[in-house]
């Protein structure tokens, strides 16, 4: 028996638009729509008006990353056409970042989401996105260290130390790829870690010496940006 009808760009291809006939134990916008949770919308109606909105936004918004809404604005402020970049975790992000950085690396490990991401960046020739899987079940549990490292990780070496001027973390083994790409941002470099509201922030092992520059959240997302301080400022 149909529940409702739902859009958005979810049921479609990047950057399509359709309408979804959606039925009980289907997703909507996402999220399973069973009973159970139909139930907790109800019981709820002040999460569920913030969960509309939200979607709305995403629904307007649905060409930019899938951050919160705040770093979008401060990213569109701070990118650069003669910057370089990595993003571990593509998505429509990648089609964002790419128009406004001068070479960009985008690294996925599910093979599906990366023939989208690859097909929605084919005009743009500064930017990759890079089918690496993973070394360890997705279920498992990541951790910071690994000997070796996982290629989805060791990919950051790629790059030369201080080399890189923005890093996005939105993929697997969040807190290994933040530990290796430290050394890879110049001074002055951004380094963008979404879903930081996961873990309290000074778990995720970066220094106390890098300021936040920006941090913004909404219904489902808590984005940090870090910026990787000069040597005189690390000196003070």
């Amino acid at each position: 028996m149909a529940l409702l009808i739902a859009f958005g760009p979810e049921f479609s291809e990047p950057g399509e638009f359709q309408l979804t006939l959606v039925r009980f134990g289907r997703s909507v916008f996402g999220l399973e729509m069973n009973a159970k949770r139909i139930f907790e919308y109800l019981r709820r109606p002040g999460y569920a008006l913030r969960y509309i909105g939200y979607k709305a936004h995403e629904f307007l918004h649905r060409n930019e990353p899938w951050i919160a809404p705040g770093a979008v604005r401060f990213c569109a402020s701070k990118l650069k056409s003669d910057q370089i970049g990595l993003e571990w975790g593509s998505g429509r992000s990648t089609r964002w970042y790419a128009s406004r950085l001068g070479k960009l690396l985008s690294i996925e490990f599910d093979p599906n989401w990366h023939r989208k991401v690859s097909r929605m960046i084919t005009s743009q020739v500064a930017a990759e996105c890079r089918f690496i899987p993973l070394d360890h079940p997705l279920e498992q549990p990541t951790r910071r260290d690994y000997d070796p490292l996982p290629a989805y990780v060791a990919v950051v070496e790629e790059f030369a130390d201080e080399s890189l001027d923005f890093v996005v973390v939105d993929g697997h083994y969040r807190t290994a790829c933040i530990k290796q790409a430290l050394p890879k941002l110049k001074e002055g470099g951004l380094l963008l870690v979404d879903d930081t509201g996961w873990l309290p922030l000074g778990e995720w092992g970066v220094p106390s010496s890098w300021p936040i520059v920006h941090q913004s959240a909404n219904l489902m997302k808590h984005t940090t940006i870090w910026q990787k301080p000069t040597n005189s400022a690390r000196a003070q």
